[in-house]
């Protein structure tokens, strides 16, 4: 697949030039991120996008990356593996920003304590004495400036701990990453547990849909122009069979809140996801966040179905192929979690620090 092609050159290249001079820890904690994110190892992506963040100031808590991970694992996961999840990476990070000899933890972003260890070390330099001599006050001044740089060693070396830890780390999830890919294991533990639960919930709620969807694999590991076009395809047919099973077609017209009506005919398998969504988690959300949630569902239906129709009037891409492929998945995840009443949209994980 052309998306592991890619993900494969990304991790040579960033071994290749781990060791670079000049290479901030942070532009090496950001390569990382964006490597888990592609392989949708959600898990790895959470403790990188940490990393990168000014946990101390509350931003996990508004940051829409750490939102969006969180909702990834509990469409993909459940949310009580999802918590789990989210607790081990958290705790990965916690464990190299601790503060030696303290019970502190350091918060900060990962550029913050590459800024803060390259002051100190300036100023540790600044109280170097070249010539200490031999008189009283070169003693004094000498001691004193000694005496300086004795403080600031504990923090210099706390920060290099904490660089040298996460360097680490990334150093390893790199190697193992390059493992996978040349074993043959192109996705995440993460993601492929969420292949595992959209298979067995396809084979039970709507086997026809099932059948749609690992054509749409087949198709896109073939890589042909037509290939690719059918994986497309499938992956439309595959949305459309799924609302076939969790919203059969009644012919009736429905009036939503914003006055539109919908028809709940075959064709119209978009409106009866929506509406699907709309009569499940009307029970627990309502207003506006009600209204944000169906919007979203709405939109990400409706741009899943213009991509899967662009190969039935031109050729495509196969990274577009792959895309379409990987968010049809993700929708049909997340409509599933809906029906078994484990959706994101019913009950959001919160992560440890925000």
């Amino acid at each position: 697949m052309q998306e592991n092609d890619r993900v494969a050159r990304l991790v040579g290249t960033a071994l290749d030039n781990f060791d670079n001079p000049g290479q901030s820890i942070a532009s090496i904690v950001r390569q990382a991120a964006r490597i888990a994110s592609l392989r949708q190892d959600f898990s790895a992506q959470y403790r990188f996008q940490l990393e990168l963040l000014d946990v101390a100031s509350g931003a996990a808590k508004t940051d829409p990356t750490i939102d969006g991970i969180n909702n990834n694992l509990i469409t993909l996961l459940g949310i009580e593996d999802a918590r789990k999840q989210v607790m081990t990476a958290y705790y990965g990070y916690e464990r190299g920003r601790r503060m030696a000899g303290t019970e502190n933890i350091n918060v900060i972003s990962i550029a913050q304590v590459e800024a803060n260890l390259a002051q100190l070390k300036s100023v540790y330099a600044e109280y170097s004495v070249a010539d200490k001599g031999s008189t009283y006050y070169a003693y004094e001044a000498a001691l004193a400036a000694d005496k300086q740089q004795a403080k600031l060693l504990p923090l210099i070396q706390s920060y290099s701990k904490i660089i040298e830890h996460v360097r680490q780390d990334i150093y390893s999830y790199l190697l193992l990453t390059e493992n996978n890919l040349h074993t043959g294991k192109p996705t995440s533990s993460v993601f492929e547990r969420g292949l595992e639960y959209v298979r067995t919930s396809l084979a039970e709620r709507a086997p026809a849909a099932l059948d749609k969807f690992l054509a749409a694999e087949v198709c896109l590991a073939g890589g042909t122009p037509e290939d690719l076009s059918h994986a497309l395809t499938s992956t439309r047919r595959m949305i459309k069979d799924l609302a076939d099973a969790l919203y059969p077609a009644t012919g009736e017209t429905i009036v939503g809140e914003d006055r539109v009506e919908r028809v709940m005919d075959d064709e119209a398998y978009r409106n009866r996801l929506v509406q699907f969504a709309k009569e499940k988690l009307g029970k627990r959300l309502q207003g506006k966040v009600m209204g944000d949630t169906l919007a979203s569902y709405g939109k990400r239906i409706t741009n899943l179905d213009s991509m899967a129709n662009k190969g039935v009037h031109s050729d495509v891409t196969a990274a577009e192929a792959e895309q379409c492929v990987i968010w049809s998945f993700m929708l049909a995840a997340d409509l599933l979690r809906i029906a078994d009443g484990t959706s994101v949209d019913l009950a959001p994980v919160s992560g440890p620090g925000e």
